[in-house]
């Protein structure tokens, strides 16, 4: 345990060429201090590594967006689609808040964002490595090795959130060497208070998603509420907002290219240490599938809502969620192709096999590869069958609510520490939320024109991945669609009162109900058992060579290794700086009102509201307008490393001042989850002062522009 402490110690004291690249730990940001002040920091960079004091103690998460606190009563700046639940939750045909937006005046007209909606604080990060792995016996299988890492990460999760209104989890850095506990203050209550037209939280829809030029006002605001007595409570009128530590001041003059820029947030995934062997499966199977199963729902849901409002509103989230992810994996495949991804591991592989040949003190990382190459073998077996079974259930909300329903039935009577995570009495409260949610998005014939599809995918399985279970059932029914129709006509699963009963329920009178989604759920579990399983022995015999690899790629380098991003607080930094995606095209790094202008067509994806066309068109602009560019500024590039995660977060400006929220990245920078290319790399950002404008001139929204200590102009 001592060398792999060293090791890491390393790791965190190297020194970056450049910051460019990079999601930090904040444990990192002094060693990083004088790159940042030859960068044009204006406050001390050593701020940056205090979780709880300013800026950091602004910036929150969601639970799958960033986010940050802008004034002292909780108000809380995100982007327009991490927003976009709450309105689809908060929507009718007569009160359609997607196409309309929303602005509550007063606090009385902010609306609940929806059940298990939260906003997390981050107060704490501490080492548990010791706690986690420092005493497992080596003569633990694969399988007992896993299950004890678990049970220790779950005994530390119990000890941490004892205390109440915290939400606690252990996390791997640096590919399973090192274990890091996160508390954060979980806030249950959380109110809509304000997003913008869907012609600007969306403009150019997925045609400009991941596109440059963009011109998409994509924020929205949120607000924390807690008891009266400051702690966190269930929604309750009677709630008070809450009253931050810190928050961050907007910015009232834009950027400018070249300026330093600090993105601080919680990014998802990157996968920028998996082996050639890894990587390649996820260039021809996983990232090729995903795309055309997401593209052949979204066809699906898209013609169920065509000609009824309610089936549109229905399926509105699923569809974003889909798009969103297709035109993800289709620029990450060309990144493939244009980065040479599996090039690149293939030559990292081989330079480190030559290192270890020449280095008699590297003889430890030997067959290391090997080992890891050998457990992806396994994986990759019934990666068809494993695809599909996940793709079945993310078709069907009725299915997804059905196999929790089952399997929570077989977690409850097991002692907590047992439960499978994700069905601990910890959860129960949010499994409950999300019964209540889900109601939103269930749509009968959608579910079933969905959830038809992957049960003919089911069917072109090869014999050696069939899904059982699921082919004795269509058999016996006589085929897809006679079983489709005693599923579909033998379910209560559709009714909010029934799952809420369901969700008590034993698995013996669950059974007894015959209700047939349930069921199904019943006749697929046993499979999924067996898949998690093999899953926790894969991951156990990991758990031994990962880190080993992870250190062998540092010692042959001699460069800084930062952890992949795992949905825990980082920092990036950069400039705002524009790119040529090809040859003889150079894009610059801002956008203006006036590519409102020149894309609007008053219809579909371009359809920016009337009044914020006719305020561009009679240049409203004063007090934000840019000087140089003669009028406001929209979005800016800049070369920020961030990903899937970072949607929402606050964009710094030297000041420490937010001066944009970040929202996507560039189409030729996708790939940049495995590898990055700082000639091409860029992170688009929503200005502040289109948002402030907008706010001002186009919405009205003086309260809030007032609450954020901000004159209107207006």
């Amino acid at each position: 345990m001592k060398k792999a402490l060293a090791f890491l110690a390393a790791a965190l004291f190297a020194v970056a060429a450049t910051a460019d690249e990079g999601m930090w730990m904040p444990q990192q940001i002094p060693q990083l201090a004088p790159e940042l002040q030859k960068m044009g920091i204006k406050f001390d960079p050593n701020k940056l590594a205090d979780l709880t004091g300013d800026p950091l103690g602004a910036v929150i998460s969601l639970g799958g967006c960033s986010a940050s606190f802008v004034s002292p009563d909780g108000l809380v700046v995100t982007n327009h689609h991490c927003g976009f639940g709450a309105l689809q939750y908060n929507s009718t045909p007569q009160r359609d808040l997607i196409t309309n937006g929303f602005l509550a005046k007063t606090r009385e007209e902010e609306l609940p964002a929806g059940p298990g909606q939260r906003v997390f604080v981050t107060t704490k990060m501490e080492d548990v490595t010791n706690r986690v792995i420092g005493n497992l016996s080596p003569k633990l299988s694969d399988a007992e090795r896993e299950k004890a890492i678990q049970r220790n990460g779950k005994l530390l999760v119990e000890e941490c959130e004892k205390p109440g209104g915290v939400r606690c989890r252990v996390a791997s850095f640096f590919e399973g060497a090192q274990w890091l506990r996160t508390t954060q203050m979980e806030i249950r209550d959380v109110r809509l208070v304000y997003a913008p037209p869907f012609g600007i939280g969306d403009f150019g829809g997925e045609t400009d998603n991941w596109m440059w030029p963009r011109h998409t006002g994509d924020w929205s605001f949120l607000r924390a509420y807690v008891g009266k007595d400051g702690k966190p409570a269930d929604y309750s009128k009677d709630n008070v907002p809450y009253h931050p530590q810190h928050i961050l001041k907007v910015a009232t003059s834009g950027v400018k290219p070249g300026d330093m820029v600090i993105v601080a947030g919680y990014p998802g995934r990157t996968f920028r240490y998996r082996t050639a062997a890894e990587v390649k499966s996820m260039k021809e199977f996983t990232y090729p599938t995903i795309i055309r199963y997401a593209t052949d729902l979204n066809t699906i849901l898209r013609e169920q809502g065509k000609s009824n409002k309610t089936v549109e509103i229905a399926n509105a989230s699923r569809i974003k969620g889909n798009d969103n992810v297709l035109k993800n994996y289709q620029g990450t495949l060309s990144g493939f192709q244009k980065f040479g991804i599996i090039a690149q591991r293939q030559k990292r592989e081989a330079d480190l096999a030559a290192y270890i040949a020449a280095h008699p003190d590297a003889k430890k990382y030997a067959g290391v590869l090997d080992t890891m190459n050998a457990l992806q073998q396994r994986i990759a077996s019934t990666r068809q069958r494993d695809m599909v079974l996940t793709w079945m259930e993310r078709s069907s909300p009725m299915f997804t609510q059905a196999m929790t329903i089952y399997r929570l039935s077989i977690e409850r009577p097991k002692k907590d520490l047992d439960r499978r995570a994700g069905y601990q009495e910890r959860d129960w409260p949010r499994l409950a939320e999300g019964t209540v949610r889900a109601q939103k998005s269930i749509e009968p014939a959608s579910d079933r024109a969905g959830l038809r599809y992957f049960l003919v995918e089911a069917s072109k399985l090869p014999a050696d991945q069939r899904i059982m279970p699921l082919d004795a059932a269509v058999q016996k029914a006589g085929g897809v669609e006679p079983f489709l129709d005693q599923l579909y006509a033998n379910t209560k699963i559709a009714e909010l009162s029934q799952r809420k009963a369901m969700q008590s329920e034993t698995t013996a009178q669950l059974a007894a109900r015959h209700d047939a989604m349930l069921d199904l759920a019943a006749a697929i579990t046993p499979l999924d058992l067996q898949i998690e399983n093999r899953d926790e022995e894969i991951a156990g015999a990991m758990s031994r060579v990962r880190p080993l690899y992870f250190e062998a790629l540092r010692t042959s380098s001699g460069r800084l290794l930062y952890p992949d991003a795992n949905g825990t607080l980082r920092m990036t930094f950069g400039t705002v700086k524009g790119y040529a995606p090809r040859d003889g095209v150079y894009y610059t790094p801002l956008t203006t009102l006036n590519g409102i202008l020149q894309k609007n067509t008053y219809s579909g994806e371009f359809d920016a509201p009337k009044n914020e066309i006719q305020a561009i068109e009679s240049n409203k602009t004063a007090g934000y307008a840019d000087p140089q560019l003669g009028t406001v500024a929209v979005n800016f590039l800049s070369t920020v490393d961030t990903t899937g995660g970072n949607s929402g977060s606050p964009t710094l400006n030297a000041n420490g001042e937010l001066c944009g929220l970040l929202f996507d990245g560039t189409y030729e920078s996708l790939g940049n989850d495995f590898i990055v290319d700082p000639e091409i790399t860029r992170s688009i950002q929503v200005d502040s002062m289109y948002m402030l404008w907008v706010m001002d001139a186009v919405d009205g929204a003086h309260n809030l522009l007032q609450e954020m200590g901000i004159t209107p102009k207006f």
